[in-house]
């Protein structure tokens, strides 16, 4: 191996992924002479893949009762996909850094150092924690929980944060607003043309999985992808056309697209007056400011570009346009203008848009406030934090301005009670009171329902791929039943590990006051098979038993509730845009020249960044380097390799350059999850290559008006270091 390159040794490598993530202890537990190539489609498990909000049926094979391969379930349909975040869940899983035991911090916060305790005395803490006041909690969820949201309000619990919603809080508020609800990733199977404005779904985003395989099949079946942004990304380079346009404008470019369709009569009149509500000529008339002048000066894009992709999409139909406005202040604007645009053309659900409809029979979390709220309320002092869980999330790694929260956790007089509830030592563990060992991806139960493309409900399991016990182990246990011997050990997390909704049952039953009689399961596993087996719709097709077997359950008949016949879930029945469709440069993006830039956050889609300093992760990407133009990088006197120096008004980093041509001249990209304190323990070569650079902790607060992080309103300044 010693002639291979390194691209050489990736190709020749990647389809042993999984095997990598065997490389550790914890494959003691395979028996020595199997062949995991030979026996990976034995004993295999329905489940779920939660880990984007995409919600994949997967199968994972099994060897000895754990898991060793995962795979798309072929019975699952449309539900069905995979994409490399799964093969992170097998890392995870079999990662010898794992926590396994429930840990009590015994020297001042921050300061490392921690002791084992039992579950009994960890839920003792949170309980008292808990019932000193509830009302002044938080509790950060990062990963789905069936029971999460139901105990959480009935413990009182009222500041309760999403995680993985926060980064895309300011798109679902102004999407409500639009809308009545927020968006669903579209069924692109009806789409002809699709125009992405700011968005790179094939990049990153919730629902990443079922993003790339719509796509795919979009451009194999002759559809046509138009990408607008200022980054051009995997996205951008798989899309029939790439077109640059200038950091801020996305909103502008928008408006001038629709003013020219407006004003050429390229609108389908009924549809229009019943879904938009106001008249055109009102909405021209609002238009005139945006000129294709001014949308050429302001934004780069051509007079004639934008004439032209008015007409693309205008003939194109059914067409459908796309925007990503998470992270902007001007995220009800950009809704706005795509939503009248959409409308344009007549049934906007007809071309793919859907709405995120829940069903009502199948329990969600629902978080009140934004991560960075939540956290700006920590650092205002305003009034004293009882107690901080985060569970399957890491706010002080993730949070803006990142070093002053890591001080603001590691005072002891600002937060009573800090629980990092995670799968590893992460930076908010290093400075909690109690670190809790949770269940990996592969170890989940949860229930989790929608509509597909076609209106029809579905509802997919995720259960736990590993047996919780050995076979002999649970053959001698005194509590198995003797008409379930032949069934096996349950399936469960291995170890100590357990998810939020075990810790809540067991706070539960600690506090009293009728909880224990409200939800008298014994773990969040009985509580699933509960549902399964009284839930009309699962009860009439089988039950847990068939879910269990098959993954996934789909109704027979169409009940998702289309526009076209009720209307939007608004007050006015239509689409909210009055007042809404006008453009506004966010104020630190008004002036790039020079030093400065606008930050473009990349998110690699195959790393988790929950699951921090992967060595899969760390081979992937082995370093996190400034993607410039080379243009505006000739400007500064840097060339591809070159060493520079990032800053904002928080902070510095030292980086390196990379020269990338699909990138607008006046914007600088850096990806996400890098920047971690290095692991004290004997890791591989490919995990102590490259700088690390965080861009949590170089960030300002910059919030929108929901209260949420609007991260592409940042700029930076490169000089050579």
């Amino acid at each position: 191996m010693a002639g291979l390159t390194r691209r050489q040794f990736l190709e020749w490598s990647g389809a042993g992924a999984a095997g990598l993530a065997l490389a550790g202890p914890a494959a003691g537990a395979l028996p020595a002479p199997a062949h995991r190539s030979l026996r990976k489609f034995r004993d295999p498990v329905a489940t779920a893949c939660t880990a984007c909000g995409g919600t994949c049926a997967v199968r994972v094979f099994r060897n000895g009762g754990l898991p060793v391969q995962v795979l798309p379930n072929p019975e699952a349909g449309s539900l069905s996909g995979i994409c490399p975040r799964a093969f992170g869940a097998l890392e995870s899983f079999w990662d010898p850094n794992r926590l396994t035991r429930p840990l009590r911090r015994k020297g001042p916060r921050g300061s490392g150092e921690f002791e084992e305790i039992s579950w009994g005395e960890a839920v003792e803490a949170v309980a008292q924690a808990l019932a000193d006041a509830p009302d002044r909690a938080y509790v950060d969820v990062g990963r789905p929980d069936p029971l999460a949201g139901a105990m959480l309000e009935r413990l009182g619990v009222t500041r309760r944060v999403g995680g993985p919603e926060s980064a895309v809080w300011s798109a679902r508020e102004a999407q409500r607003q639009v809308y009545g609800l927020p968006l669903a990733p579209p069924d692109l199977s009806r789409v002809r043309t699709l125009v992405l404005v700011g968005a790179r779904p094939w990049d990153q985003g919730p629902a990443f999985g079922r993003w790339a395989r719509g796509l795919a099949e979009l451009r194999a079946r002759g559809g046509r992808v138009i990408s607008l942004g200022s980054f051009e990304g995997a996205t951008g380079s798989v899309a029939d056309e790439w077109i640059p346009i200038r950091p801020g404008s996305e909103c502008l470019v928008l408006l001038g697209i629709l003013r020219v369709l407006l004003t050429q009569g390229g609108y389908e009149a009924g549809g229009f007056a019943q879904r938009v509500g106001v008249e055109p000529e009102k909405i021209l008339a609002s238009l005139v400011p945006y000129s294709v002048d001014l949308v050429e000066a302001a934004s780069g894009l051509s007079a004639l570009t934008l004439v032209r992709l008015a007409q693309v999409f205008r003939a194109g139909a059914p067409s459908l346009c796309w925007v990503d406005s998470a992270g902007t202040p001007q995220a009800e604007a950009l809704e706005a203008t795509a939503a009248v645009l959409n409308a344009s053309q007549g049934d906007p659900e007809a071309a793919g848009l859907r709405l995120t409809h829940p069903l009502g029979w199948v329990p969600a979390f629902e978080p009140t406030l934004p991560r960075t709220r939540a956290v700006k309320d920590l650092l205002a002092g305003n009034e004293g934090v009882g107690l901080y869980l985060a569970y399957r999330s890491n706010p002080v790694y993730e949070s803006p301005r990142s070093r002053s929260v890591h001080r603001a956790f590691a005072e002891e007089d600002r937060i009573g009670l800090v629980v990092a509830f995670d799968t590893h030592l992460t930076e908010t563990a290093r400075v909690a009171d109690l670190v809790l060992p949770a269940a990996s991806d592969l170890e989940l139960w949860n229930l989790v329902g929608g509509y597909d493309g076609d209106g029809r409900a579905w509802v997919a399991l995720q259960q736990p791929a590993p047996r919780g016990r050995a076979e002999p182990e649970w053959l001698r246990g005194p509590d198995t039943a003797p008409d379930g011997l032949f069934e096996g050990p349950r399936n469960g997390p291995v170890g100590g590990a357990r998810q939020l909704g075990d810790l809540l049952l067991a706070v539960g039953r600690r506090l009293g006051g009728g909880l224990a009689e409200a939800f008298p399961y014994p773990d969040t596993g009985t509580y699933v098979r509960y549902l399964c087996d009284t839930l009309p719709p699962l009860v009439a097709d089988g039950g847990f038993r068939a879910l269990a077997a098959r993954g996934v359950w789909r109704a027979r008949r169409v009940g998702y509730p289309w526009a076209a016949t009720h209307g939007y879930p608004t007050p006015s029945r239509t689409l909210e845009v009055t007042h809404r469709l006008k453009h506004q440069v966010p104020r630190d993006l008004k002036r790039l020249e020079g030093e400065h830039f606008a930050l473009v956050v990349v998110r690699h889609p195959e790393t988790d960044p929950a699951f921090p300093r992967s060595a899969r992760a760390g081979e992937l990407h082995p370093e996190n380097p400034l993607l410039l133009h080379p243009k505006a990088a000739a400007a500064l006197g840097l060339g591809d390799g070159s060493e520079a120096v990032v800053r904002t008004e928080v902070g510095e980093a030292r980086v390196r350059v990379q020269l990338v041509r699909g990138i607008h001249p006046r914007v600088a990209a850096l990806a996400w999850g890098y920047g971690h304190p290095p692991r004290q323990d004997d890791r591989p070569w490919w995990a102590v290559h490259g700088p690390g650079v965080s861009v949590a902790e170089l960030s300002p607060f910059a919030t929108d008006t929901h209260g949420a992080q609007a991260w592409k309103a940042l700029r930076i300044t490169v000089a050579p270091a």
